[in-house]
């Protein structure tokens, strides 16, 4: 199954984007909100709270705010870096079984394309950054983090990362 939507930069919705996410993982987000809601039934049921907290903090959490939340940020923060460049006229938002992905369309100089690849893994390093030093929610800071490995050539950030850097060595000994 595969999904394509084109939009002009400036009014791709980060709304959207987002959702896109979400339809993504859409049956992990399901099976959780059953489990918790299974979970409150018990709690409304018996006054016993601690099938809610285990529902919350084994699926729901995880699923909600660890995988799809982080997701979202991820492409979230490649759209807005997009959005800046004046010769990106259109960006396509695809979404495949594994993975959900935009594709830019125009021109792009190196240097913005690395700074669009770094955009989504360092949004998402900040945020597990920010989560982990404040002590706001250090196992969920892990999920946030993780997209550090996303700049890694095996992924498709890593490697316009890697495209980047080696097109702009080769201008500079040109």
């Amino acid at each position: 199954m595969s999904t394509s939507s084109t939009h002009p930069a400036t009014d791709l919705r980060l709304r959207a984007v987002a959702w896109a996410v979400a339809a993504q993982v859409w049956p992990l987000l399901a099976l959780a909100a059953v489990f918790q809601a299974m979970a409150l039934a018990w709690l409304a049921k018996s006054g016993d709270p601690v099938p809610t907290t285990l529902a919350w903090q084994l699926s729901t959490k995880p699923a909600a705010l660890g995988l799809a939340a982080s997701f979202a940020l991820h492409e979230s923060a490649h759209v807005a870096a997009l959005r800046r460049i004046a010769t990106v006229t259109h960006i396509t938002l695809e979404r495949t079984a594994w993975r959900t992905s935009l594709i830019p369309r125009g021109e792009m100089t190196a240097r913005q394309t690395a700074t669009v690849a770094a955009a989504g893994p360092l949004a998402c390093a900040a945020t597990g950054a920010l989560l982990w030093f404040s002590g706001l929610d250090r196992p969920l800071s892990y999920w946030y983090a993780a997209h550090v490995v996303f700049l890694l050539p095996p992924f498709g950030d890593g490697r316009a990362l890697w495209r980047s850097v080696r097109t702009t060595q080769r201008t500079k000994t040109s």
